[in-house]
């Protein structure tokens, strides 16, 4: 190896290692936060960025162009609130709504008796938060079937694992992007993201 290459790769070797946060440096960025207050979680969000890890929603994932959300508190009960979910899949509009309850620093749900997600907030940029979801889904192909969307994915349960940067607006800076990517690899995800949002795709109305 001659002697540039060398000093190359010595010089990546540094970088990343002093990149890389110790589990103390990566405890405040992936507590969660605790939700008291869930009018801090109201109102418009998009999907910036993120990243999944699970049989399916991977492709899904990759198939999805935009993503934003409404948050409402529910009338049934102060500890419920309402996601609305619009996504764009493959050039096709789907619509996803579900009641999230609320229990400390985790808020839950299901879509029917396919899918159940316990959601996290943690914290993130001004005007910004990450979303942690674990999800359980089961029948799967039927769900998408549901949702009019022409994908080859399996029946059997699966376990999905996801993380989004969501924002009030559809774009982020490079430096909190760059964070984003510091707090995914605390929590495993030591990629470059799935998904970041081009603007050029659009949102569906």
């Amino acid at each position: 190896m001659n002697l540039w290459l060398s000093s190359y790769f010595l010089v990546a070797g540094l970088f990343l290692s002093s990149s890389a946060l110790t589990p103390e440096e990566c405890q405040p960025l992936v507590k969660p936060l605790l939700l008291t207050e869930p009018s801090v979680i109201y109102g418009w969000w998009t999907t910036v960025a993120g990243y999944v890890d699970g049989e399916g929603f991977d492709a899904l994932q990759k198939a999805t162009e935009s993503t934003w959300m409404n948050v409402t508190q529910s009338p049934s009960s102060p500890n419920v609130v309402v996601l609305s979910e619009k996504n764009k899949i493959n050039g096709t509009c789907v619509d996803i709504a579900l009641n999230l309850t609320i229990d400390g620093n985790t808020a839950s749900g299901s879509v029917g008796d396919m899918v159940f997600s316990e959601f996290q907030f943690l914290p993130s940029c001004d005007s910004c938060f990450i979303l942690s979801v674990n999800t359980t889904a089961r029948n799967l192909d039927k769900l998408l079937q549901q949702l009019n969307i022409n994908m080859d994915v399996t029946g059997e349960e699966v376990n999905i694992r996801a993380i989004y940067l969501i924002g009030r607006e559809s774009t982020v800076k490079d430096s909190e992007l760059e964070h984003f990517k510091q707090q995914a690899s605390c929590l495993g995800f030591s990629r470059e993201p799935d998904f970041i949002y081009d603007p050029k795709n659009g949102f569906c109305a």
